[in-house]
């Protein structure tokens, strides 16, 4: 009898390692990595929200090769320091195949030091500067890059408004706002439209009176805004306050400016690029919002979403069609990609940044966004 317990209790030992063994061979684990609490929010719950939806979608469908894939999520609340925590922890204890995050640029570029010396495949949907994935082969993003928001938005002004008298108020010392700031002159210059007013601002800045007063005595047709939704709504208000009445433009960063600024009607002489339009006409799109609003009970307030469905899409694909979980093979494969996204067709340059064109928003007297036209490479 003694030998009998014995054995069942050896027997016992033995299954209590295997079971969790095979369990983990039938889940593919992705680490998710963002700003899910402070300041910015609104982006790392937005992209997380896109991610969270493809991976319902193909888990339902029956996973990659039969095996459900599992997001595992960590916040970095816009930390560098937490983000590379958080890389640390995905990849070390939770035995994560790939990573996609972060949000924020500065947060992004941590990590992306870590999975580059790793050879860890990931992708950002988010972080748009351009040397997050500089020799960094292992690096992806499905957002496009900062250079060209910046230079299609001078393009656009030029285009649409006709304008050649231009002032820019940027951040100095956020790489986000210094980057398109720098582009957007330069594409300017090219386009020989005139910068009357260059004014910066720092970080944490609240009162943004003392530079909009200098522009306004510059006289700008359009004002170039490169910053997020908070700073840019305290801008807009400011300027209205001052009777500062000209056009203004950003990126993609405004696009949450609607969830800040208390007069939406201020939003109606606010144009932006972006990486997707809930407005644009296709079946992919359709069902990615009708799900969206099945999962979350409203439509997308930020094209991170879409950016961030199309990420999880990307990395997904890449390795189903890699056979293997293996690191390099999935490299290989996201290098090899050419899908169809919500945000459009996807491919890879040799910078590995998304060849896609950029969508063109503005807003009604209610706040709501609307789609003015696709701005192409």
């Amino acid at each position: 009898m003694k030998k009998l317990v014995s054995v069942l209790l050896m027997l016992a030992m033995v299954f209590s390692f295997i079971l969790p063994a095979l369990a983990a061979e039938e889940t593919i684990k992705i680490g998710g990595i963002g700003c899910l609490t402070g300041a910015y929010a609104m982006y790392g719950i937005g992209v997380k929200n896109g991610v969270d939806l493809y991976i319902d979608e193909i888990n339902a469908a029956g996973g990659i090769d039969g095996k459900l894939v599992e997001m595992v999520w960590e916040d970095e609340e816009g930390d560098p320091a937490k983000a590379t925590n958080a890389y640390s922890k995905l990849v070390e204890n939770d035995g994560v195949v790939a990573i996609i995050g972060s949000v924020l640029t500065t947060p992004t570029d941590a990590v992306a030091d870590y999975a580059a010396e790793d050879e860890m495949p990931l992708i950002t949907a988010s972080a748009t500067a351009y040397y997050v994935t500089t020799d960094r082969p292992t690096v992806f993003r499905t957002c496009f890059i900062d250079p060209f928001q910046g230079y299609s938005m001078a393009n656009f002004v030029k285009e649409e408004f006709g304008a050649t008298k231009l002032a820019v108020l940027y951040e100095n010392g956020n790489e986000y706002s210094v980057g398109l700031k720098d582009t957007f002159m330069a594409q300017a210059e090219v386009n020989g439209q005139e910068i009357v007013a260059i004014e910066a601002t720092a970080a944490k800045d609240v009162d943004f009176k003392a530079q909009l007063t200098k522009i306004k005595d510059a006289a700008p047709e359009v004002v170039f805004l490169p910053y997020y939704g908070p700073e840019a709504a305290l801008i807009l208000t400011q300027a209205n306050e001052l009777g500062l009445d000209v056009k203004f433009v950003g990126a993609d960063g405004i696009s949450s400016t609607i969830d800040s600024i208390s007069d939406k009607s201020l939003l109606k002489n606010m144009w932006y690029s972006d990486h997707f339009s809930n407005d644009a006409d296709s079946d992919m799109v359709k069902n990615f919002l009708a799900g969206y609003v099945a999962k979350y009970g409203e439509e997308p307030s930020i094209s991170f979403s879409a950016t961030g469905y199309d990420a999880a899409l990307v990395m997904c694909e890449a390795i189903k069609a890699a056979g293997s979980t293996e690191p390099e093979a999935i490299v290989e494969a996201l290098r090899a990609t050419n899908v169809e996204g919500v945000s459009g067709l996807l491919t890879f340059d040799d910078h590995n940044d998304p060849i896609k064109s950029a969508f063109i928003l503005n807003f009604n007297e209610e706040g709501e966004q609307v789609f003015v036209k696709q701005q192409n490479p």
